[in-house]
């Protein structure tokens, strides 16, 4: 049964990824009611059927774990742009990632940004596992502008044992998710 289940929602995920072309926006019906848009690399969600927040989304399923057959990838990328009263949030997820990090940056292309402890959450302050809140609204105000003409977004930290880890997301995509963003908030 189990299997079975795992392999609708496979099914599911491919339909929806057939009828989703890239540009054109479709909405997640009940019980999500989010309008959902790709370019390329990146889905654009925007809550209560794009009158609500937007974010953009990348993900990145490792070769390496090819054999494990999972709905839910190795790696998530998800940025929230400035919007209304809301400031800019950088919400990262990596697979196996430890609950304390001792140092975290963000790369796009050869510009590194470092961030203090006092700008992220990890997961054991947010509460949810192996993800990092980042929310220095200067910094990835910078980051989303120098994200428009790059080419790759780099994240890379290191735990409390010393073991660092990196994780690099395309930015194919990300100028036109960007601007299909800022076109939502104005209607």
């Amino acid at each position: 049964m189990k299997h079975l289940l795992g392999v609708v929602l496979i099914l599911v995920v491919i339909s929806l990824n057939l009828l989703a072309k890239d540009g054109v926006p479709f909405v997640l019906s009940k019980p999500f009611d989010e309008l959902r848009v790709y370019y390329k690399d990146w889905l654009v969600v925007c809550n209560d059927r794009g009158a609500g927040t937007c974010r953009m989304v990348n993900y990145v399923y490792r070769p390496e774990n090819h054999e494990r057959q999972s709905f839910f990838p190795d790696s998530r990328l998800s940025i929230t742009p400035a919007q209304e009263a809301q400031e800019a949030v950088l919400d990262f997820y990596d697979r196996g990632a430890p609950s304390e990090i001792t140092e975290l940056s963000v790369s796009v292309d050869r510009d590194r940004f470092a961030f203090d402890s006092a700008d992220y959450q990890t997961p054991e302050q947010n509460r949810i596992m192996e993800t990092y809140l980042v929310t220095n609204p200067n910094k990835l105000t910078q980051v989303i502008d120098l994200s428009k003409p790059a080419r790759w977004l780099t994240i890379k930290y290191t735990g409390s044992s010393g073991e660092s880890h990196t994780v690099r997301f395309s930015l194919m995509g990300f100028t036109k998710a960007l601007a299909f963003i800022e076109r939502q908030r104005v209607k």
